[in-house]
């Protein structure tokens, strides 16, 4: 899970505005895409962000004095195909935040979702080297890499760690648990649990990984001679050979 990065869970279809768009249609792109907020874009880099919020803050009429009841949502008044009368029509520079926390697609979600915990937001844009959107990362996308049944979980991590090849595993038990993940069984040798270890702890959706997996030999430690050989004993066979 730790080296699960932003560009594995984002979301790569990403509705953008433009600085120069009306906010009466940033609105309906909000409402009928079921969004509440979405990048600006210019020359199709980062400018800005904008949000429900936002708008509602540009549409709202300040609350008659005594008045017990708020504004009205104005983004109600859009999917009726009305809007507000107002004097001055903004634009979306007008009302976007500028000050844009984003992130690149090869930050871990770890941090991302600490980015998304620490300023209160909803959504992430994900950029690059360029300041070119790629895509936009949401709390719902890391909740749904968090989410797995664990029989999922449990499929998924053994699908993995079998790439290694079964005739490394004598045996090979995966359980799982509300993330956690324990490993069982018997392997080759020391460097193969490594790897089979790491491959489960990279699947989305597993938060720890617990060690119980045996190994016939430890090559940890084995250095090649001088003629390059090592001491590998699983180094037989014929493709393997002999120096002289």
């Amino acid at each position: 899970m730790n080296d699960i990065k932003v560009g594995d869970v984002m979301t790569n279809m990403v509705v953008t505005l433009r600085p120069q768009d009306p906010i009466s249609e940033a609105a309906r792109r909000l409402v009928s895409n079921r969004i509440s907020g979405a990048p600006v874009v210019e020359d199709g880099r980062l400018v800005g962000i904008i949000s429900e919020a936002d708008l509602v803050a540009a549409y709202a009429e300040p609350p008659r004095t005594g008045s017990a009841y708020g504004p009205a949502n104005p983004l109600m008044f859009l999917i009726h195909g009305r809007v507000p009368a107002i004097e001055h029509k903004p634009t979306v520079a007008d009302v976007m935040t500028a000050d844009v926390v984003k992130v690149s697609a090869d930050t871990s979600i770890w941090e991302a979702a600490s980015l998304i915990d620490r300023h209160g937001i909803r959504r992430l844009p994900v950029v690059d080297s360029q300041d070119v959107v790629v895509g936009v990362l949401a709390r719902a996308d890391l909740v749904r890499v968090m989410a797995r049944s664990n029989d999922d979980l449990r499929s998924a991590v053994r699908e993995n760690v079998e790439i290694l090849g079964s005739e490394n595993f004598r045996s090979l038990e995966v359980e799982a648990l509300d993330g956690v993940i324990t490993v069982h069984g018997t392997v080759d040798r020391k460097s193969t649990r490594d790897l089979a270890l790491h491959i489960a702890s990279s699947v989305p959706g597993v938060l720890q990984v617990v060690d119980e997996l045996d190994w016939d030999w430890d090559d940890t430690s084995v250095k090649p001679d001088h003629l390059g050989r090592g001491q590998d004993p699983w180094a037989v066979g014929p493709l393997v050979k002999e120096v002289s």
